[in-house]
C-alpha cells in the first residue's frame, strides 16, 4: 500500500509505528471500549489529533509539514488535495478515512488493533 505508512489518526502523517506503540492510542480512540474502532470513533480521533497539533503549532486551522512530528512528506503531499502546502482538517480526515478502509481487511466496518498492527508491519517493510 503506497500510503500504509500513514498509519492511524493517532499517529498522524507520521511514518510506521512499532506495533507496541499502537495499543495506547488505539485504546484512547476506542471510546466505548468494545475492542474495535468504528468510523465515528476513528474520525473523532483524527479531528482531535489535528486540533491538538494545530494548537501546539499556531492555531491557524491548518497544518504545514513542519508542524507535524515525523511527517512523511510523500503522504503529506498526497493528502494535500488542493496543493497549497497546508492540510485542512477536511483534507486530513478524508485521507484518514481512506486508511480506515484499507486497514479494515476483513471488511466488517470496524478496525481492530490487530488489523492496525498488520498495517504497521506492512508499512515498515
Amino acid at each position: 500500500m503506497r500510503r500504509a505508512a500513514l498509519l492511524l489518526a493517532l499517529l498522524p502523517l507520521a511514518g510506521p509505528a512499532a506495533a507496541s506503540e499502537l495499543a495506547e492510542p488505539f485504546a484512547a480512540a476506542d471510546v466505548n471500549a468494545d475492542g474495535h474502532l468504528d468510523v465515528d470513533e476513528y474520525v473523532a480521533a483524527v479531528v482531535h489529533r489535528f486540533a491538538a497539533l494545530d494548537a501546539e503549532a499556531n492555531g491557524d486551522g491548518a497544518l504545514a509539514p513542519e508542524e507535524i512530528p515525523d511527517v512523511e512528506l510523500d503522504g503529506f503531499i498526497h493528502a494535500d488535495r488542493d496543493g497549497d502546502g497546508l492540510l485542512s482538517v477536511g483534507e486530513a480526515a478524508a485521507d484518514r478515512i481512506i486508511l480506515f478502509f484499507e486497514a479494515d481487511t476483513n471488511r466488517d466496518g470496524v478496525v481492530t488493533l490487530s488489523e492496525l498492527e498488520a498495517l504497521s508491519e506492512e508499512a515498515a517493510e
